[in-house]
């Protein structure tokens, strides 16, 4: 068995419960380890004003204390809350049936964090709330990681298919690489599409993803489609009721995401299913 983890970074955002359903059940569709990670960001923006260009230097010393006074209980707050969550989430996959499970509450940077952990992670899971003005800076989390990452934005559902987007791009021929040698649903319906204008091109691409999959014994089913890329693979996967869309993840040219727009994050704009991106 391998010695890799199925992570699931567990915190107060509204998809985290669902997060950890999706982690529980690839725990044990893979037999692998659970680990439940909490990770303290200490970046405190107090409530106080900041007078300390127009009063004195005594009164400017009590401020800095009271701040750091602040600071500190602010700490311990998020520390406990933190170590509750995972009391709470840990209790929970037990009942799930999960032995193999572990916690682990960390400080610092959340990107960092994710980072150290990559060599010994099979998967990350992470809640992902579109509408909420906290939810972490996900472009640059999906950026920092070489490994699979399950973003979840909606309640839990049994993965029963999975909808690949394949464009001949080294970023698609990864995910599929990485979908063939280690799948992480092994045994579910798999649909492969690509949007293109030109219907030679597309079948050519599709027949070569067609390819891939059948070198590992995986039978796929493929469709051209032809329209706005985003409109039409989610309209494709609502028809099909397909329950998660598959993809590469994000080009290292940052400077093309800004001029052109990202397709990864149009994806995680639109999507009303969770995405498997693979970096």
């Amino acid at each position: 068995m391998s010695s890799k983890k199925v992570l699931v970074c567990i915190d107060d955002s509204s998809f985290c419960k669902a997060a950890c359903d999706y982690g529980v059940y690839i725990s044990k569709l893979l037999n692998l380890p659970l680990l439940l990670l909490n990770v303290i960001d200490h970046q405190h923006i107090s409530k106080k004003v900041d007078l300390s260009g127009s009063i004195g230097l005594g009164s400017r010393e009590n401020l800095l204390e009271e701040l750091t006074v602040e600071e500190q209980q602010e700490s311990k707050e998020l520390i406990k809350n933190g170590k509750n969550l995972l009391k709470t989430f840990t209790e929970y996959v037990k009942n799930q049936g999960i032995q193999n499970h572990f916690s682990l509450q960390r400080h610092g940077n959340f990107e960092e964090n994710l980072e150290d952990l990559e060599k010994e992670t099979h998967l990350a899971i992470i809640g992902f709330d579109k509408t909420s003005s906290n939810h972490k800076n996900i472009e640059d989390i999906i950026r920092a990681l070489n490994i699979p990452i399950l973003l979840v934005n909606s309640e839990f559902t049994s993965i029963k298919s999975i909808l690949m987007a394949y464009d001949g791009s080294d970023f698609a021929n990864k995910a599929i690489n990485i979908a063939t040698k280690e799948p992480i649903f092994p045994n579910i319906d798999r649909h492969i599409v690509n949007v293109n204008k030109d219907k030679d091109s597309s079948q050519k691409l599709l027949k070569e993803a067609e390819n891939l999959f059948a070198k590992a014994n995986f039978e796929v089913q493929t469709a051209s489609l032809e329209g706005d890329k985003i409109d039409e693979i989610l309209k494709y996967q609502e028809e099909n009721s397909i329950d998660i869309v598959a993809m590469g993840a994000y080009s290292h040219n940052r400077l093309k995401s800004v001029i052109f727009g990202s397709f990864t994050s149009k994806m995680l704009e639109k999507s009303k299913k969770p995405l498997l991106l693979f970096r």
